[in-house]
């Protein structure tokens, strides 16, 4: 099981999601990819990069702590790091085991993209710009290296799934209301929350090709 990041914002069940990610973990082979949100809490809280507390404010941290504490805007605003990491313990634990991407078979599992300069970039060399990047700001037709196709998350264009010959994009909407997306490499696929399936291949594009 592959994730593709921000595990905690935007919403009030910050240990019932890490909860189940551990449960989870215990019974599976699982990668946790790094998110735009996962990315800034850590610089905020382990680097004590304080500023860093405007986009937590802005962006779903208060929502993410309204469960573990009273005050969670106070904590935000006035920096009380040693708090607010007490509070968010097992989700700091995971923290360490957050990677940039992945790479399996034909594709490479990020949070979010690369830009055109670095699909040929071998190694991929992230800067803190490839947890922020929208798809509109990246190369969608192109593969890194040309051979990897991206499975991201990060941006919801729609409830169905994005599928463009160097892209994939899985965010669905679950945190709006919407779906979870997830990708069976086995069968080439994009499966909802639904139970709908969205295939990789059209059928008349499979056809063709044989």
């Amino acid at each position: 099981l592959i994730f593709l990041g921000d595990y905690i914002d935007k919403h009030v069940h910050t240990q019932a999601i890490i909860t189940l990610l551990y449960q989870l973990d215990a019974h599976h082979n699982c990668i946790f990819i790094k998110g735009n949100h996962d990315y800034v809490w850590e610089r905020y809280l382990n680097y004590r990069e304080l500023s860093r507390h405007d986009f937590l404010i802005n962006f779903g941290g208060i929502a993410a702590l309204s469960q573990l504490c009273k005050n969670p805007a106070e904590l935000l605003r006035h920096n009380r790091i040693g708090q607010i990491k007490s509070l968010l313990k097992s989700y700091l634990k995971l923290i360490p085991r957050l990677v940039d991407y992945v790479i399996i078979d034909e594709f490479i599992g990020l949070h979010a993209g690369i830009t055109a300069n670095q699909l040929m970039q071998k190694p991929l060399k992230f800067t803190e710009s490839n947890y922020f990047l929208r798809p509109w700001q990246m190369n969608l037709t192109k593969k890194y290296l040309n051979k990897y196709r991206l499975v991201a998350g990060h941006t919801c264009l729609d409830t169905k799934p994005s599928i463009k010959p160097g892209y994939i994009n899985l965010d669905l909407g679950a945190g709006y209301q919407g779906f979870l997306g997830a990708l069976c490499i086995e069968d080439q696929q994009v499966i909802r929350s639904d139970g709908t399936k969205y295939n990789l291949v059209s059928k008349r594009s499979s056809a063709a090709s044989k």
